[in-house]
């Protein structure tokens, strides 16, 4: 399990220096790194967005699921705005990095090694909640905030054109049709499988390298992040145990269910915050809270890997 551990950090830890000696070595300005963003947001994360939600399982225990941990996501995002008066010189886009998390890059690799496929399904069906609540209600707001048109109809357009919403709706939709099971029973399954993974693959290692770009341990930064990454885990875990006890009201105890929620609610900030926000002048803090909540969430994970083996 150690190995298994290691395998999984490792490669975070690298993506994260190579972004870092990037900077340092002046290899790409600003405007290459929003390059890589572009490149993500718009066509590789569209795909893995797609593959998730036509694999997820659908169920009614699937349904109370979404519903719950949706409310709980409006609730942590809610509390952002009231606790960020605490840091006021970062308060303008704390509840942003305070309320959303990391299902894809690192929710689903890390349930994968716990639990394998199970594992994944798990957290897809907590990250259709996530994804509905970041690009409905979140990124809306986040573009209000970075001072552009207010106009919510214009937003909720903008946000439902948008390549990402678009494939999460067509995945929902595929899957409930029945199209993952005739791609799974076909022939064409292990081309499918193998051309998906070609193309998602790199995602994970260029949003780790533009976050590794980002960071800064600038003295002005580190209160602040130290404030949001402590503080919103405590909130994450609050509303982690309330809605651990709706949901297992409405569906049978599984531990397995249990661990996805707590490493659901322990996962970093989105990864897709820094790609959708202009964050003029908080950048820093931004990005530098993402990546120290990551390395939190990996520990966590440890503590996740030796309680599943009690």
């Amino acid at each position: 399990m150690i190995i298994s551990v290691i395998e999984m950090i490792l490669p975070l830890a690298i993506a994260f220096s190579i972004g870092i000696m990037i900077r340092k070595m002046n290899l790409i300005d600003e405007k290459g790194c929003a390059a890589l963003k572009t490149i993500v947001s718009k066509f590789l994360l569209p795909i893995i967005l797609l593959n998730a939600f036509m694999f997820a399982n659908y169920s009614k225990g699937s349904m109370a699921i979404i519903i719950v941990f949706f409310l709980a996501m409006i609730a942590e995002f809610a509390l952002g705005f009231r606790i960020r008066r605490f840091i006021p010189e970062q308060a303008k886009y704390f509840p942003f990095v305070f309320a959303t998390i990391e299902g894809g890059t690192i929710g689903y690799p890390l349930m994968s090694m716990l639990y394998g496929t199970r594992g994944t399904s798990d957290m897809a069906i907590i990250d259709v909640a996530h994804t509905i609540f970041l690009f409905l209600i979140v990124i809306p707001i986040l573009q209000v905030t970075d001072g552009n048109d207010a106009d919510f109809k214009k937003i909720l357009k903008n946000a439902a054109l948008s390549p990402t919403f678009i494939a999460m709706v067509a995945g929902i939709i595929l899957g409930l049709c029945g199209v993952d099971t005739l791609i799974s029973n076909s022939a064409f399954n292990n081309i499918y499988q193998k051309t998906v993974s070609f193309l998602t693959d790199p995602a994970g290692l260029l949003i780790l390298i533009t976050l590794g770009y980002d960071l800064s341990l600038a003295e002005n930064v580190r209160k602040p992040v130290l404030f949001t990454i402590f503080t919103r885990l405590a909130a994450m875990w609050a509303f982690c145990a309330v809605s651990c006890l709706v949901i297992f009201r409405f569906i049978p105890y599984s531990k397995e269910t249990l661990v996805s929620l707590i490493l659901a609610f322990s996962l970093p900030g989105s990864y897709a915050i820094p790609m959708f926000g202009k964050f003029e002048g908080h950048r820093d803090y931004v990005s530098t809270t993402i990546s120290f909540s990551t390395v939190l969430t990996l520990f966590i994970f440890v503590g996740l890997t030796v309680y599943i083996n009690l």
